[in-house]
């Protein structure tokens, strides 16, 4: 497998690359609270030094072959805006999960149905896996689309831990197989 520090993914937008200590003061001043209340290991306030804690920890997951941790940055201004993540599960390593997320001005404009088939490609080849899930609780419509706009079919519903609010949440997970994607 390649290293997954040097992936890179081109859009017609957008660029993914590792995530980097230089992105830090973008993600601590995107990370409010309208986008960390969908995600589970995001606390707020969101600062400069746990972004750096988190690209330092995610870019050794990445170096150990357990992650691919992706910055979005718009092509046209080179701006951080938001984060794609694939991990393997370790506990069943043909399975991947995805978490993701935009800063608010940058929402509603398909970025992340841009780079669905891009990452979705990359992910199935550098892990060889046969199915990619993401989950999200069962009020965040918005994204449901992104996993829908990914080809991604509803699966099941269960309960998972948030760190970022100590408790368990019910989240409805969709799946693609390598199959349904290769179609």
């Amino acid at each position: 497998m390649p290293s997954l520090i040097d992936v890179r993914i081109e859009t017609e937008r957008l660029i993914l690359r590792c995530v980097e200590e230089t992105d830090a003061d973008a993600i601590a001043a995107l990370m409010t609270s309208d986008i960390s209340r969908w995600l589970a290991s995001w606390k707020i306030p969101y600062t400069r030094e746990m972004a750096l804690k988190r690209i330092e920890d995610s870019r050794q997951k990445a170096l150990d072959g357990e992650a691919l941790p992706l910055a979005v940055v718009e092509k046209r201004t080179g701006d951080f805006i938001g984060w794609v993540s694939l991990y393997r599960y370790a506990a069943n390593p043909d399975r991947g999960v995805v978490g993701y997320w935009l800063g608010q001005p940058f929402q509603g404009k398909g970025y992340f149905r841009e780079i669905g088939a891009a990452f979705l490609q990359t992910g199935f080849r550098l892990f060889e896996l046969a199915v990619i899930e993401a989950g999200a609780q069962l009020e965040n419509e918005a994204s449901f689309g992104v996993m829908r706009s990914w080809g991604m079919r509803e699966g099941e519903t269960r309960t998972d831990y948030s760190s970022a609010r100590d408790r368990e949440e019910l989240c409805r997970y969709f799946e693609i197989t390598r199959e349904d994607f290769e179609i």
